[in-house]
């Protein structure tokens, strides 16, 4: 009996090349969503761009589903991995350059210096999402990506391994076994990585808990940290603030004439 002829056995196929392959399209698209949240920094928090979201979820089960036919024939695979691969890498570039940009935008928003004609003012919307956009990245490259790179490197050579024709049952039966298991640490272990480095991803899951009676009472004071993931002096950032705010009132006050 061939097992291709068995629905049960081809369902549970289906599934775990859509589980496979969307998840090596996550780091890619979480890209992409900071490329929106860069572009749109005057308003992306305060106007919710929702088809953004809907966008990126709508490439990412499309890229999975057409993946199921594509996959499942073994001549195929080699190449669809070698796209998702180099895809991957092209999203650690940008990130790279998102992290760049967005940096030169917070020191030039946060310069208090002498106002010049190409000095751009930025309101506080936008130095929150410049801050924003900063941490993120901040996270997607310090955690998540060297997890997601590690699992996806892992993903792919047994993914081409078990693509081969030449290779043998027992070979391709020990690549079935490492796709199986890197698939169940992907999926169970990146939630608790981004709930660990995102702050606001922890407060939203403290309040769920707390609303079916799960969360703990007691109430854990996380250390100040600046933009940049730094711990902060609160005595220094105090007198920093009052500086810099006052730095600012005098290069803003208008000359009373004599």
């Amino acid at each position: 009996m061939n097992v291709y002829d068995d629905p049960f056995f081809v369902s549970l196929m289906f599934i775990s090349i859509f589980g496979v392959i969307s998840g090596m399209c996550i780091l890619p698209c979480l890209v992409c969503e900071r490329c929106f949240a860069t572009y749109f920094v005057s308003n992306y928090e305060v106007n919710q761009k929702k088809y953004v979201s809907l966008f990126l979820v709508f490439v990412l089960f499309s890229i999975g589903f057409s993946s199921c036919y594509f996959v499942q024939r073994t001549s195929n695979t080699v190449y669809i991995v070698i796209i998702l691969l180099f895809c991957n890498v092209f999203a650690l570039i940008v990130n790279g350059h998102l992290r760049l940009y967005n940096t030169t935008q917070y020191t030039k928003s946060h310069s208090t210096g002498k106002s010049s004609p190409r000095t751009i003012e930025y309101s506080l919307t936008e130095r929150y999402q410049i801050t924003e956009n900063i941490q993120t990245l901040r996270v997607m490259l310090n955690y998540i990506l060297f997890y997601m790179g590690l699992m996806n490197i892992l993903l792919v050579l047994s993914v081409m391994m078990s693509g081969f024709e030449e290779i043998t049952p027992e070979r391709q039966a020990i690549c079935s076994i490492v796709l199986d298991s890197c698939i169940f640490i992907y999926s169970n272990s990146l939630s608790h990585i981004i709930t660990y480095c995102c702050e606001k991803w922890r407060r939203h899951l403290s309040t769920i808990w707390k609303k079916i009676g799960c969360g703990s009472r007691s109430a854990k004071t996380a250390p100040l940290c600046d933009t940049f993931g730094s711990e902060m002096n609160v005595n220094i950032t105090v007198e920093t603030y009052f500086d810099t705010l006052r730095n600012t009132w005098n290069s803003s006050a208008p000359e009373v004439p004599n």
